[in-house]
């Protein structure tokens, strides 16, 4: 059946729901630089490419990407779009309240953008203190996949419009890459602030200005099709496991019940 939301009637809700043993995507990509040769929506089209390898081996309700997200590096450059955290926290947890209200239990926080890493771990606490009737999992960029992913890029520096992303989009989307724009430059790291184990708010942006990492050149479609086939093996496995999961939502119901209860009444 077709388990894209947006394309879904309401007669189809009911039994998208069924399918997916009440799981849903909610996919996040951004608008942002990358580099001169990528789009800035290169995240939100990865993705998408990524839900049509999802959705050829599993049934999942599929939530339309959302664009906009967290990209306050990313200002200084044109074309960033940047949604204040505050404002994207509440979108996400308004979309997951509205899910939940038809139906689905369980919703997954699919990033194809690095730069939620924020959003990955504050908003998983932000279901947990409102007490959330529903259970959210957040899935970061690769998963557990990054070590295999590795050893296919044979450039040291890499992370954001890099050989890596680069590979992936060669593959997504090959007609918006454009590598004659690159001629020869690179896109070395630059210092960051010297405070030991200390973070900033300027780590990112102060290593990387031009927002791209490295010798992107060396890019190849090979190897972004090597990197989607471990992306979605990753993202299936884990949807199957969210669907046999049980103990997250007892645990999510039971902490509702028990976080007000009178200390001496707990068991």
């Amino acid at each position: 059946m077709n388990c894209r939301w947006l394309e879904c009637s309401e007669h189809d809700i009911a039994a998208l729901r069924k399918a997916s043993h009440g799981v849903a995507i909610l996919p996040l990509g951004s608008i942002e630089s990358h580099g001169p040769h990528l789009p800035l929506g290169n995240d939100t089209l990865c993705a998408n490419h990524l839900l049509r390898l999802i959705l050829a081996r599993e049934a999942v309700a599929v939530l339309p990407t959302l664009t906009y997200s967290y990209v306050a590096e990313s200002r200084p450059l044109p074309g960033a779009i940047h949604i204040r955290s505050h404002v994207l926290m509440d979108l996400v947890e308004a979309i997951c309240d509205e899910v939940y209200r038809n139906g689905f239990g369980k919703i997954v926080l699919l990033h194809a953008h690095g730069g939620n890493t924020a959003l990955h771990t504050m908003f998983l606490q932000r279901t947990l203190e409102r007490e959330k009737p529903y259970a959210v999992y957040s899935v970061p960029v690769f998963g557990s996949k990054w070590g295999d992913i590795r050893k296919l890029i044979e450039t040291k520096e890499f992370g954001h419009a890099c050989e890596m992303e680069t590979s992936l989009s060669l593959v997504a989307i090959p007609e918006l890459v454009n590598l004659k724009r690159l001629g020869k430059k690179t896109f070395p790291t630059h210092a960051r602030p010297k405070v030991g184990a200390a973070a900033t708010p300027v780590d990112w942006g102060t290593a990387h200005p031009e927002m791209a990492v490295g010798q992107p050149q060396k890019a190849t479609k090979e190897k972004g099709e090597r990197i989607f086939a471990l992306w979605a093996d990753e993202v299936v496995g884990i949807l199957r496991q969210i669907k046999r999961d049980k103990l997250t939502p007892s645990a999510m119901r039971a902490y509702a019940r028990n976080a007000h209860a009178p200390r001496n009444t707990r068991r």
